[in-house]
């Protein structure tokens, strides 16, 4: 054989060794998709006039802390998904979500920045329990979101705190066929969901001090 020839035919065989070899050189690997929360606004209700509301940073369970969407196979395993993630931490998400929705519900008469240095008269605190999709039937899935909150009252010497409300709110959103997106979809509804039964709870429970405080007024001015 003559030496082109023989070059040929070695540089055929090289190239036929690494298609074999490589099989996924050119393949592209999927992309990360990343998601916010968004919750439309709540109906705006009674101000209770002279109050003001610091809405602290939620702490989260360390089984939900990462960004990567988890889902719940079976009732032992969960798993996560490093292609579909929260554009960042979800309980700095969620927070800003339920101080903006405590915000425009004009429950308060202000509702402090977390920049602020002003000191509130309340203080409401957050713990994200649970969130995950619930993959255990993919034809019906459920996201999943538990969240317990907390109302304290800044006592006016610096002491302690007093709790006024501390409950734990769940949701389970059916989203059908278990997608990414339909999962992002359900848990807005949960959090629209649990943001509006603890409005309801908040309202009455700072009404009640509320009034406490002016009978309280009153009884001493008298």
């Amino acid at each position: 054989m003559r030496l082109s020839n023989k070059l040929i035919f070695s540089s055929f065989l090289l190239l036929i060794a690494l298609a074999i070899g490589c099989p996924n050189v050119n393949k592209p690997y999927p992309e990360r998709t990343f998601f916010l929360f968004e919750v439309s606004s709540p109906t705006q209700i009674a101000t209770v006039q002279g109050t003001s509301a610091d809405v602290n940073r939620f702490s989260i369970s360390p089984r939900s802390e990462g960004r990567e969407f988890i889902y719940r196979t079976t009732d032992l395993e969960y798993k996560s998904d490093f292609y579909n993630q929260f554009f960042r931490p979800p309980h700095n998400i969620i927070t800003e979500a339920a101080r903006q929705w405590i915000n425009e519900s004009e429950l308060f008469a202000d509702v402090l920045t977390p920049v602020s240095q002003a000191i509130a008269d309340y203080q409401i605190e957050g713990n994200i329990i649970e969130l995950y999709g619930d993959y255990r039937n993919l034809a019906s899935a459920n996201a999943v979101m538990s969240i317990q909150f907390y109302l304290l009252k800044i006592s006016e010497d610096g002491s302690d705190p007093d709790i006024l409300l501390s409950k734990t709110y769940t949701s389970e959103q059916p989203i059908g066929t278990a997608s990414p997106q339909n999962l992002m979809n359900g848990w807005n509804l949960a959090l629209e969901d649990i943001l509006g039964e603890f409005l309801k709870d908040l309202s009455y429970h700072l009404r009640q001090d509320n009034q406490a405080s002016q009978n309280q007024t009153t009884y001493n001015s008298n």
